[in-house]
């Protein structure tokens, strides 16, 4: 009863979870403005941490699970683990973070195999081993590697090399003419030329000159974030001997080798045209550029692990200059997310997971859950079995695509082994390198293996809910298991506005215009008819252009093309969780509470998920590079496709809703 008692603690924390009324501004017109009908006095009464660029829903969630996993953290830290156990690593690892004297004893000592390797750079051989040694340590300076399931093959492992070695967030950040990124673009060559100098780096200035014009020249042959959506041209599987002829002058068998897999034969180039351009660079620009460009890339990637000087110049830059962020996060919170990862994919971040759920996940959470996403895929089975655009051939191929669908729940079956990890009492920064290096090595052996299908990629103690493709699953983690999203004690109506749409959400991804182009077993392939596929494109291209119209800070448009598959699946989402709504409604109807019926509790319930304030930095930067809408937009936008809601707030459509030749009937 210990973790039930911790969960209903949470629920304590968010009293207006169970209808939101509080939070309604009656002065409003939910027809005009629904999201400030539902959230506005919330929006009126809150404002932002300083140590956060935002503050909603999911922060707030966000703040709970960080509390409790610190009480947690400690609470085990007080009771012996066993010798070379994940619990011990990771609490060991913890109590590094947390030990600033010695960070400071440390300085930057563990780095130093790196620093001599680019030191030695004096052609493209050393430049590829260098490079290649960074990347196992997770640095990923010029280019990216990694080992994921194979998208035309999804039951074996396959290796790929990617775009990447940028320091600011985007390619466009090199070339946007606006007043704002032009002060980002001087800040950030300030800011490299600070980190180089504390390096000692006698002519910090124009290393720093150096490293923004090469980067200038990536972002130059770097695929957009709209043309890297696109799934059949980030998929181009070749031989190594191909790879050398596509990109010659680059020493690729070298930094195979030490990579540590001098064997591999095949791989997938996902920007084939940016590795050319790599690989011209590698010998055309002199060898001192090279090193005070991998200089700053490991320092960039390490500073955050450093001592107080380093952090406080990458907080001002990272956080302060790009987020808004006011003040450095509380230490335990920084540690936290450097042995997790912000996504939970961080390689010790599932034995962080396990600390979370000894600590606060009930079983009854998990069997509500797992009772909604049955309901909610039998809502979406309902709507397939109906829909008046698609053929019967690709309608029995989706329906079998829906039942093969995998739920993960909570937390693994079985936990990640991290018997070889040398993670323990070490320096801060040497339990990164050699978690990094852990994870590295498993990557690499897995080359051409099977994949392990029960394999959670995202860890329990993180507040998202996530579909993968390759494996056609839906993967809920613990730490979303709370109001406003889940509540034990909330009726239908609000559970299924807040974690029923998420749930949606999630299995209507394997629909949207990316996820539908893998077939039940993960597999990239055209398993839609032709007829099919154009019908489905000419909906989407409405949901589109419907976002693209909609603006942000700065009159900057949403990228209705980057944030296409989001906004498809919060649409399909809502509507098949009202329908599980409405189901459960037959057979348990119930009453209205607060002067709100079930349905407009069950839509209040889904806006007040998507309620928070951003300052106006994270605004910028989300819209230039989130494939997600704001906050604000996932509400006006989805119920201006649904008839639904006018029909429970007794709208008028034409007020309400999209004209209804521009509203996207997909799901």
């Amino acid at each position: 009863m210990r973790l039930r008692g911790a969960l209903l603690v949470l629920i304590a924390l968010a009293p207006a979870a169970r209808g939101e009324a509080p939070a309604v501004d009656r002065g409003v017109d939910p027809c005009v403005d629904f999201h400030a009908f539902a959230n506005n006095r919330w929006l009126q009464a809150s404002s932002i941490p300083p140590d956060r660029s935002r503050w909603g829903s999911f922060d707030a969630v966000d703040k709970r699970t960080e509390e409790i996993l610190v009480r947690a953290i400690d609470k085990a830290l007080a009771t012996p683990s066993p010798e070379g156990s994940a619990r011990r690593k990771v609490l060991e690892y913890f109590a590094s973070g947390m030990d600033e004297a010695a960070i400071a004893r440390a300085g930057a000592t563990p780095l130093a195999p790196h620093v001599a390797r680019i030191a030695a750079i004096d052609a493209p051989e050393p430049l590829a081993r260098a490079i290649a040694e960074l990347h196992a340590d997770d640095i990923n300076a010029l280019f990216s590697f990694d080992v994921l399931p194979d998208p035309k093959q999804s039951t074996r492992y396959l290796a790929l090399v990617a775009q990447g070695g940028l320091g600011l967030p985007d390619r466009d950040y090199y070339f946007l003419d606006d007043e704002r990124t032009r002060e980002i673009r001087a800040a950030y060559r300030r800011h490299v030329a600070r980190v180089l100098e504390l390096d000692g780096d006698p002519a910090a200035a124009a290393s720093a000159g150096d490293v923004l014009a090469l980067e200038t020249e990536l972002a130059r042959a770097s695929m957009t974030v709209v043309e890297r959506r696109d799934v059949d041209k980030t998929y181009n599987r070749m031989t190594l001997a191909e790879l050398e002829r596509a990109a010659p002058g680059f020493a690729w068998r070298a930094y195979f080798s030490a990579l540590g897999a001098p064997a591999l034969t095949e791989l997938n180039v996902r920007q084939p045209a940016y590795l050319e351009r790599v690989a011209e660079l590698a010998t055309a620009r002199p060898a001192a550029e090279w090193r005070a460009y991998l200089r700053w890339h490991l320092l960039r990637a390490a500073a955050d692990k450093l001592d107080a000087r380093h952090e406080a110049l990458h907080f001002d830059f990272f956080e302060r200059t790009l987020l808004g962020k006011q003040e450095p996060a509380p230490r335990a919170k920084r540690v936290m997310v450097i042995i997790g990862g912000r996504y939970g994919q961080a390689p010790m971040a599932e034995a962080l997971g396990q600390v979370f759920v000894a600590e606060a996940f009930p079983p009854e959470a998990k069997a509500r859950m797992l009772e909604m996403v049955g309901n909610v895929k039998e809502a979406l089975r309902d709507r397939l079995k109906t829909v008046e655009w698609m053929t019967e051939e690709t309608r029995a191929r989706s329906l079998a695509k829906l039942a093969a669908m995998k739920v993960k729940m909570g937390y693994p079956e079985k936990w990640k082994d991290f018997s070889r990890a040398e993670v323990g009492a070490r320096p801060f920064v040497e339990n990164w390198l050699n978690a990094n290096r852990f994870a590295h090595r498993r990557g690499v052996a897995r080359i051409g293996q099977p994949v392990d299908r029960d394999e959670w990629r995202t860890s329990p103690h993180i507040v998202n809910a996530f579909y993968s493709a390759a494996n056609n699953e839906i993967v809920f983690p613990a730490a979303i298991l709370q109001p406003p999203f889940f509540d034990l004690a909330a009726d239908d109506a609000t559970n299924y506005g807040g974690i029923g749409m998420v749930i949606g959400h999630e299995i209507t991804h394997g629909f949207d215009d990316r996820g539908r182009r893998f077939d039940k077993d993960g597999n990239l392939r055209d398993w839609w008819t032709a007829e099919d596929s154009r019908r489905y494109k000419e909906r989407a291209k409405k949901i589109e252009a419907q976002y693209g119209a909609y603006t942000g800070i700065d009159g900057i448009r949403v990228n209705g093309a980057l944030t296409l598959g989001e906004n498809i699946s919060d649409i399909g989402g809502l509507r098949i969780a009202y329908l599980a709504l409405e189901k459960a409604l037959a057979r348990r109807p119930q009453a209205a509470r607060d002067g709100f019926t079930a349905e407009q509790r069950f839509f209040l319930s889904f806006a007040a998920i998507w309620r928070a304030l951003q300052r106006p930095e994270q605004e910028r930067l989300r819209l230039r590079t989130d494939s997600h809408s704001l906050p604000r937009l996932r509400v006006r936008g989805v119920v201006a496709n649904m008839p639904e809601f006018a029909r429970a707030f007794s709208c008028d459509a034409s007020t309400a809703l999209l004209a209804e030749g521009d509203r996207a009937d997909i799901w």
